[in-house]
């Protein structure tokens, strides 16, 4: 009888542990929540669509410079004997010469309505590097408004404005200028 005693007694713990592993806890003490003005929830994470790309079929295609306006236009830039031009396609780049080096960038369209024509970014230039001696001046003016146009307009004249953060300008037009004479 002595050894069916101590094994006797490990089924029965056995059983004991065994049953307890199978019932369910007791219920704990609800959590309350403390309102702190420091404390914010992480938003929660929601896939975004892409926005739709604005597009403007009335930019589209080869515009040639006509006139180069400091100032609000106040103070226009004398052009050389360079045709510069800019080519704008609908998947939002262009690309164009200045007589001297070809560029190309980046364009987005805002559809928003600002007080000197329709919201425009441009994308940093990149161009090639030559250099021009008759030609430098004008295109350091023309990148420079051309960088940090703000916004466009196609007036009913036909003419491309593009309007940078200073209120200078690039006034374009369809059709290639004649190269202005030489003194």
């Amino acid at each position: 009888m002595k050894g069916i005693l101590p094994a006797g007694i490990i089924i029965c713990l056995g059983l004991a542990l065994l049953i307890a592993g199978c019932t369910t806890q007791p219920p704990s003490a609800p959590v309350t929540a403390v309102s702190t003005p420091f404390v914010t929830s992480s938003p929660t994470a929601v896939p975004a669509s892409a926005p739709a790309q604005v597009k403007d079929p009335l930019l589209q295609g080869n515009w040639f410079l006509k006139q180069i306006g400091e100032q609000g236009g106040s103070a226009p830039v004398l052009m050389t004997n360079m045709q510069i031009n800019i080519i704008f396609d609908n998947a939002g780049n262009f690309q164009g010469s200045t007589g001297c080096n070809n560029y190309k960038a980046q364009y987005t369209l805002s559809g928003q309505q600002l007080y000197n024509g329709m919201g425009m970014t441009i994308g940093p230039v990149a161009s090639t590097n030559k250099y021009c001696t008759d030609s430098v001046n004008t295109e350091e003016t023309y990148f420079q408004i051309l960088q940090k146009t703000t916004s466009y307009v196609v007036n009913s004249n036909g003419e491309l404005t593009l309007t940078d953060n200073l209120n200078s300008n690039l006034v374009y037009t369809r059709n290639p200028s004649s190269p202005m004479p030489r003194y």
